[in-house]
């Protein structure tokens, strides 16, 4: 029995997978995978830095479950108990507290055309920052794996995750931000724990906006600067700048 770290990623039907990790003492990196279950039967090893393959892990939201015991043939053995098909008793009360995110990139959408989209949502993103004086580190919170490992047109590339209620509601405007701007042969879907498509129109998710403890009143500067929301006209002022207006 070897010892490793178990990861596992939790679909919105509420199916999941695991992945497991584990040094070895000739400094390579053996890791298992399956489905959510008394065994993890895919197994490689190879020479990699096993920090950096747990945060690319992380950032497909995959989650910690604990370190384990495996064998050679792919059992798992908790330190105590064994692991059951059934996802711990904690686990549906964690899924209830995160959205799903995943990003479909389609075979015929060109370099160029991903190229300005990612210009776009990063002009978006900056604008917002610009307003609301956020550091990098803020507007770094949510890194959707599609955007930050775009491979070459044609391959059909693809990215799925989850982001916590507790980040944050930036990181739903910024995916909405996504979803708004995807070129053609690009979706971007959201979706609730119950797997209800969450749009691109604010005033329909009240909701949402709800699970993270704000509303669409106290978000409309940040959707506005983003471009989610049309700006509101303010009659007082524009009459007072301009003499010329006429309603």
């Amino acid at each position: 029995m070897e010892e490793y770290d178990l990861y596992r990623f939790t679909h919105p039907d509420g199916s999941s997978k695991d992945w497991a990790i584990r040094r070895n003492a000739d400094g390579r990196i053996t890791t298992r995978w399956g489905r959510t279950g008394p065994t993890l039967p895919q197994v490689g090893t190879r020479h990699q830095d096993k920090t950096a393959l747990e945060n690319a892990k992380r950032r497909k939201g995959y989650i910690h479950v604990g370190k384990v015991l495996i064998d050679d043939h792919g059992r798992i053995q908790s330190f105590g108990n064994d692991v059951q098909d059934e996802p711990a008793p904690s686990q549906p009360a964690a899924r209830k507290e995160a959205l799903y995110w995943r990003i479909k990139i389609g075979g015929s959408a060109t370099r160029e055309q991903l190229l300005e989209w990612g210009k776009a949502v990063t002009g978006a993103a900056n604008r917002l920052g610009t307003a609301f004086g956020l550091d990098c580190s803020e507007r770094a919170n949510f890194e959707p794996g599609a955007i930050a490992h775009w491979r070459i047109p044609g391959t059909g590339a693809s990215g799925a995750g989850q982001i916590g209620l507790d980040q944050g509601v930036i990181p739903l405007l910024i995916l909405m931000t996504m979803k708004r701007l995807a070129p053609d042969d690009v979706s971007v879907s959201l979706a609730t724990e119950d797997g209800v498509e969450i749009g691109t129109d604010l005033r329909k998710e009240i909701q949402v906006l709800e699970g993270f403890g704000t509303d669409l009143e106290s978000v409309r500067p940040m959707a506005e600067a983003l471009g989610l929301l049309p700006p509101r006209i303010n009659l007082a002022e524009a009459i007072q700048t301009n003499q010329d207006c006429w309603f």
